[in-house]
């Protein structure tokens, strides 16, 4: 294994070595063009930029891929240029030395047939690159009969341009390459023919590679989608700015064209390299469909112009006016319809190449659109952006800075939409977390997969799309902790305050009721046994008894409202029980022995007998019924009279009392009462409070 291992480094190391010489030999031939050529022409310089640029380009990328076929194909494309460019640099050399002989003469006719069959394989040999793009693989099994049909017709084709063209050698063939004063004579017209044609195959062997590259767009991701969107855009770039040169040199901008040949290879030449290499290729999507989306505009605007220039300017022939109408008509026609124009253009170019991204607004968008019309909840909004961004294992958690705990400086706390501490946790190998903020203020937390690094700009869109959503989100979950905090609060003073009650009750019972039932013994003790003939005495005796029975009444009446010890000793059916007794109306009850929590037995208590107290001193009731029912989850209370009804909930009053006390709690109390019909007071109290 290890004896494989070596000799496939080995292997590597040599092609590594032959990408180096034949790198650094295509540069020197490339950067001797112009002077081979004797004067810096358009042709020898694009052999600088051009052939040397990639045979320079090539030696980089095969120095980290030896054996990637992409890169070969690209430093092939390079050295074919750098020959062609070097061919044609000698012979337009010797045309413009002076007066050529015969033989001067027929060395630069066979080195013009030479240079058109390199043009011909140079001018159709990006597919090289373009075919195995950027793994060095095909994109399928099935390119495989379109690799060998375009290899045949590549080869076809310049052996084509050679076996016309050499009987038919003439020196004027070398203008075809390029910038010489010579002129093509009528007998190269087959040869010329010839030449066109393999131009022509060029053209459809870049649309061919194009689409290859294509295929591959719609089923990569990550790292190798922006490669390819890479490459796209610099054959797409380059493309461009040939066909600008091609405009420019028509027009006769000779020294325009020059230039825009020159910077032609270069965005091809940079994409490439930045692509192979693998640098930075988190912003390629956007850099790519900001070069579409300005070039469309840019046609559209200058298309837009024209047709207002040209059509005022018609107008203005036939009834006068002057040539400036029309050019400042079109200019304010060009302005009005920039904007507009650049967010057509922008949506139309996110929709169809840019798709993820699009696709994952668009969910964000839909989602908040029905969130504003009531159809959806702030519950579904994690699913969305699960959607959005196709992780469906993100979360997200919820920032409070106010619950935080601690100084003012202290870290916000993660909560759940329903209020409840939420934790992500340490950060975990293959995940990756992003702040979302609103207003400047950090709202979500969202937990990602870590693949979607590869991906910042759809990422970045859609949290962005989101961040309204997700702080609507974040004020649902804060205000449930603010609701569970005054829940909490509520629940401890009626704690509280049972408490006090019972302290309350406890001292009354224990300290002045009992001196006083003392006193009051003592006392009827003394009047029993009064002195002989004092009937004074024993009258005031009695009188002392009576106000002592009155003053315990009056505090056993007192205590009343105080929870009674029965109630924690005996538990609520008792406590009712004992209640109901002192009562001068019938009360029937069905209340379950099981014992209840403290505070919930409490605040039933209350219930009841303020339910059975307004019967009596209000309603005039005949009957009072009481059921208390409760299982794992709820404990219900019903208080029925048949007294005159009509209840009502004023503020201040025992039934608003009531109405607080069970809310407090975490329950609910309804009140039935029609007038004439009785009145019914139901009450549901959650078993957890």
């Amino acid at each position: 294994m290890a004896i494989a291992a070596t000799e496939g480094q080995r292997r590597l190391d040599a092609l590594r070595a032959l990408a180096l010489v034949l790198g650094v030999l295509g540069t020197l031939v490339g950067l001797l063009g112009p002077v081979w050529a004797g004067a810096p022409d358009a042709t020898s310089l694009v052999g600088v930029v051009s052939g040397a640029g990639a045979c320079v380009l090539g030696v980089v990328i095969l120095d980290r891929r030896p054996a990637n076929r992409s890169a070969w194909g690209f430093l092939a494309g390079g050295l074919l240029l750098v020959a062609t460019t070097a061919v044609y640099s000698v012979a337009a050399g010797q045309t413009r030395a002076g007066a050529m002989s015969p033989a001067d003469a027929s060395t630069v006719a066979d080195l013009a047939v030479v240079g058109e069959v390199l043009g011909a394989l140079a001018g159709a040999s990006l597919p090289l690159f373009q075919l195995f793009y950027p793994d060095g693989r095909l994109p399928s099994p099935r390119w495989r009969p379109v690799l060998v049909l375009y290899l045949l017709g590549w080869v076809a084709g310049a052996i084509a341009v050679g076996v016309v063209a050499w009987p038919r050698r003439d020196p004027g063939l070398l203008a075809d390459l390029g910038d010489v004063d010579l002129t093509v004579p009528g007998s190269l017209d087959p040869a010329l023919q010839v030449i066109a044609a393999t131009e022509g195959f060029a053209v459809l062997a870049l649309a061919m590679g194009v689409a290859a590259m294509a295929v591959r767009l719609r089923r990569t991701r990550g790292n190798e989608r922006a490669q390819v969107l890479l490459g796209l855009w610099g054959i797409g770039t380059t493309a461009f700015l040939i066909a600008a040169t091609a405009v420019l040199f028509q027009l006769g901008l000779d020294a325009a064209s020059t230039v825009a040949s020159l910077i032609a290879p270069l965005p091809l030449l940079v994409s490439v390299a930045v692509a192979m290499r693998r640098h930075r290729l988190f912003d390629v999507q956007r850099l790519v469909g900001q070069t579409l989306t300005y070039a469309t505009v840019t046609v559209l605007l200058v298309g837009l112009y024209a047709a207002v220039a040209v059509g005022l300017g018609s107008l203005a022939d036939h009834i006068g006016l002057g040539s400036g109408v029309p050019v400042a008509a079109a200019t304010l026609a060009t302005a009005a319809a920039f904007r507009p124009l650049l967010g057509l253009v922008r949506t139309a170019v996110d929709r169809r190449f840019d798709r993820r991204t699009w696709l994952a607004v668009r969910t964000i968008d839909e989602f908040t659109a029905r969130l504003r019309a009531g159809t959806a909840e702030p519950a579904d909004l994690v699913e969305a952006l699960r959607r959005a961004v196709d992780d469906p294992t993100a979360c997200v958690v919820y920032l409070d800075s106010a619950h935080a705990t601690g100084e003012v400086d202290s870290c916000p706390v993660t909560i759940g939409l329903d209020g409840a501490p939420a934790d992500l946790g340490e950060p975990r190998p293959g995940r990756m977390r992003r702040t979302v903020e609103a207003g400047g203020a950090p709202v979500a937390l969202i937990d990602l997969d870590s693949r979607l690094t590869d991906e910042p700009h759809l990422v970045q869109a859609a949290l962005t799309a989101a961040s309204l959503p997700l702080e609507n989100a974040a004020l649902h979950a804060r205000a449930a902790v603010r609701l569970a905090e005054v829940a909490a609060s509520r629940s401890r003073i009626v704690a509280a305050d049972d408490s006090d009650r019972r302290r309350i009750e406890r001292d009354l019972h224990d300290g002045p009721q009992q001196r006083l039932v003392a006193l009051a013994l003592r006392l009827r003790m003394a009047q029993r046994q009064p002195a002989a003939g004092d009937r004074a005495a024993a009258d005031v005796l009695g009188d002392a008894v009576a106000e002592l029975r009155a003053t315990v009444d009056e505090l056993r009446e007192l205590t009343r409202g105080i929870l009674p010890p029965v109630l924690t000793d005996e538990g609520l059916a008792v406590a009712l029980r004992t209640a109901a007794a002192r009562l001068p109306i019938p009360v029937t009850l069905d209340v379950s022995p099981q014992r209840l929590a403290p505070g919930l037995e409490a605040t039933v208590w209350f219930v009841a007998c303020e339910g059975m107290t307004n019967a009596v001193k209000h309603a005039g009731a005949q009957t009072v019924s009481v059921q208390v029912r409760s299982d794992a989850a709820t404990v219900r209370l019903l208080v029925r009279d048949d007294g005159v009804g009509g209840a009502v909930i004023a503020p201040g009053g025992g039934l608003q009392g009531l109405t607080d006390r069970v809310a407090a709690v975490g329950g609910r109390l309804r009140i039935h009462s029609p007038s004439g019909s009785g009145t019914t007071l139901e009450a549901e109290l959650p078993c957890a409070s």
